[in-house]
């Protein structure tokens, strides 16, 4: 690439080097045929007016024609550039999602289980039920301050849950997670040595 633009700037130069002598010769030309009383040499100058004067007018198309060239050849580069890089993001793997942590997951278990709940609560009504859920989210963002939250048996959460917010339709536990007594088995038990 850098050769050719090398190469373009050289033939650039070149010709508006040759427009400017052409632009002298026609000036010169010009006025040598308004002075030249001759008739017969007054026609030849004249003609050669008019060649030196469509030479500097081709010599100015072509010019503006590879500018023209240029600027279409950069616009077909951007384009496929541009339509490479679309289809390498269609392409790539979806970036990976960190795990959630230990607390939102509890949240999001939380949330699938209160969820129809929320919308037999709701009667099927879209704007309540998304006020039923921002209150729960907020509850959320409560209760996972205590300490508690991550070791409590989630039944044990989502029935403070339902009891706060007064709701009124049964949450059933799905099969995942462990009866509440079991859970409670499973921690440590501490001695009271004191």
């Amino acid at each position: 690439m850098p050769e050719r633009t090398e190469k373009q700037a050289r033939t650039e130069a070149i010709l508006g080097e040759l427009a400017e002598l052409g632009l002298m010769l026609a000036r010169e030309l010009a006025v040598q045929a308004r002075a030249c009383e001759d008739p017969e040499q007054q026609v030849a100058l004249a003609e050669a007016f008019h060649k030196t004067s469509r030479t500097v007018r081709l010599t100015l198309a072509l010019d503006a024609k590879l500018d023209r060239d240029a600027a279409r050849e950069a616009r077909k580069a951007q384009k496929a550039e541009a339509e490479a890089e679309a289809q390498a993001l269609r392409q790539a793997p979806p970036p990976e999602r960190p795990a959630p942590s230990p607390v939102e997951a509890r949240k999001e278990r939380v949330r699938n289980l209160l969820w129809r709940p929320l919308w037999n609560e709701s009667e099927g009504d879209s704007d309540e039920f998304e006020v039923l859920r921002e209150d729960l989210d907020a509850r959320l963002d409560e209760a996972a301050l205590d300490p508690a939250f991550e070791t409590d048996p989630i039944e044990v959460t989502v029935q403070r849950l339902v009891a706060d917010m007064a709701l009124t339709s049964p949450f059933t536990l799905t099969v995942g997670e462990p009866p509440p007594g079991k859970a409670a088995a499973r921690q440590p038990q501490s001695a009271d040595t004191g």
